[in-house]
Order: structure tokens, then C-alpha cells, then sequence
């Protein structure tokens, strides 16, 4: 049996969590999208191209647009669960345009079949984690900084073939200046989330090196820095007895139960006992 438990749809981007039990399998089909997966648990064999490959735990999968593909899951092995995404041919390429690594405006065929990296893997994995982090409240105002991170990491593990060589260059060096620019203004804007669209203009490079610049300078990604400096604000405002209400409206949680959350996950306490402390 085949039991998709989570389904999100984010524009060009449809990201599920499938758990396969049983002799379950997928017959012959295609996908007008690039089809990414990332295997957690069990194994899946795989049906590519006239070949069979083994694709366990750790492992990822990769699909071109309208490749023919298959596959069977052995129940010796326990229950399979893997981590698709489905991502429309036009956004990789636009994304590829807009980081400078291609002059094509249209979709290219990329690396396909199993992979045993552990790099791909996780940035399926993030990527995942960040489309149902966003899809939490689909009502409120989104915060879309660590999705679009993802999204652009994994784009570039995609289209780096394993080597990411090719997509470096000395911008991977952030200037002090542009660095304090961009970290002046995530410190002027705790009341709301920044996009990364943003934070690369202020720093005038690429999105892509701004993220991989970013973290060679503060060790973490421009949007956990973020949410970093706003916790830092909660903190201040609780101390003065401000309440958790006033704090997280005032900080740009799109509710309280999100600013408690993400408050006891990072600090491992919550803002009530913080503040009663």
C-alpha cells in the first residue's frame, strides 16, 4: 500500500511524504516535472531507463521531466518512506538564470538515476521541512527565507552534478561592509520576515552566494540568523513583562502558538517559564 501523509503545494513546487508498505509499487508512469526524492527509511528498487537500481535509506533519486520510471518495494526490507518533490522544469531554470550559472532561459536535462550523496539527500530533506514549516498556516503571512534557501541549495546540488566547482567564484567572499549592510537591516526589520531577494540586493551579489557567503561569516544561514535576532528581541521584550501575546504580534509571528514553538525549539524552554524566571 502507497499512503501519501503529507502533501504541500508551494507555486512551481509540490513536495509529499509517501510511506509504502506491503509489496507496493509504482507501475511504468512519467512526470512533466523534475522528480526528486530523498529515501529515509526502507529501500526502493528502482525501474530507469531499462535499468534496476537500489535506492536505501540515505539515498536520493532524480528524474528528468518525462523520464519512464517504476517502482517496487520489498516488504523484507520494512516499510519504505521517502520524500518526494515535484518541481516545474521553468523554475530550476529560472533559478539557474537568476544565480548566473546559465544563459539559457529554458530547462535543462540534469544528472539522473540514484545517488548516494549525503549532500543532495539533505537539501531534500531541508527543503521538505521548510515547505511544511511554511504551509503550517497557510492564511498568515508567509516567511519565506529559509524556503527560498532551500530551494536555491538544492537548485544548485541539482545543477552541480556533484561538484559545485563550477558555481563558486570569490563572491563566496562577503565584503565587512556588505556584510554589515545586510546584517543592519535584519536587525532593522525583527518586526517582520526579510526575503531573500532582498538580503542579495542589499549585499549586490547572487541570491546563491549571498547563502554560501552568509554562512562562511556567521556559521548559519541568513534566515536562522534572523530568527536568531528576533528571538534575541523576545527575549528583551519578556524580561520587561511584556506578554506573549504582545510579543509575538509585535515580532511578526503569525500567531502565538508559532512564536511559542519556535521559542521552546531553539531555546529549548518556553517564553512562559522564560518570563516567569
Amino acid at each position: 500500500m502507497l499512503n501519501t501523509t503529507e502533501f504541500y503545494r508551494n507555486g512551481p513546487l509540490e513536495v509529499a511524504r509517501i510511506l509504502a508498505t506491503g509489496a507496493a509499487e509504482f507501475p511504468r508512469h512519467t512526470h512533466a516535472e523534475y522528480v526528486i526524492s530523498a529515501t529515509l527509511s526502507g529501500s526502493e528498487d528502482v525501474w530507469l531507463d531499462g535499468k534496476t537500481f537500489s535506492s536505501p535509506a540515505g539515498t536520493a533519486t532524480v528524474y528528468n521531466p518525462f523520464a519512464i520510471q517504476a517502482s517496487e518495494f520489498d516488504p523484507s526490507t520494512g516499510d519504505c518512506e521517502f520524500v518526494s518533490l515535484y518541481l516545474e522544469p521553468q523554475r530550476l531554470a529560472d533559478i539557474a538564470s537568476e544565480n548566473g550559472w546559465t544563459s539559457r532561459a529554458f530547462a535543462q536535462e540534469i544528472s539522473q538515476g540514484v545517488f548516494a550523496d549525503a549532500t543532495l539527500h539533505r537539501r531534500i530533506v531541508e527543503l521538505y521541512l521548510a515547505a511544511r514549516t511554511l504551509n503550517t498556516n497557510p492564511h498568515a503571512k508567509p516567511d519565506t527565507l529559509e524556503y527560498d534557501i532551500a530551494l536555491t541549495e538544492l537548485a544548485a546540488a541539482l545543477l552541480s552534478n556533484g561538484s559545485t566547482r563550477a558555481l563558486h567564484a570569490d563572491t563566496d567572499r562577503l565584503s565587512a561592509h556588505r556584510l554589515d549592510s545586510v546584517q543592519a537591516f535584519m536587525r532593522e526589520r525583527l518586526d517582520a520576515p526579510v526575503k531573500l531577494d532582498e538580503l542579495a540586493g542589499i549585499a549586490d551579489i547572487s541570491k546563491f552566494h549571498l547563502i554560501r557567503a552568509f554562512k562562511g561569516a556567521v556559521g548559519m544561514s541568513p534566515g536562522k540568523y534572523h530568527m536568531q535576532l528576533r528571538l534575541i528581541e523576545a527575549r528583551r521584550l519578556l524580561r520587561q513583562g511584556s506578554s506573549i501575546a504582545d510579543v509575538a504580534f509585535t515580532l511578526g509571528f503569525y500567531d502565538q502558538s508559532h512564536f511559542i514553538n519556535t521559542f521552546r525549539t531553539t531555546l529549548g524552554v518556553s517564553p512562559l517559564r522564560f518570563a516567569r524566571a
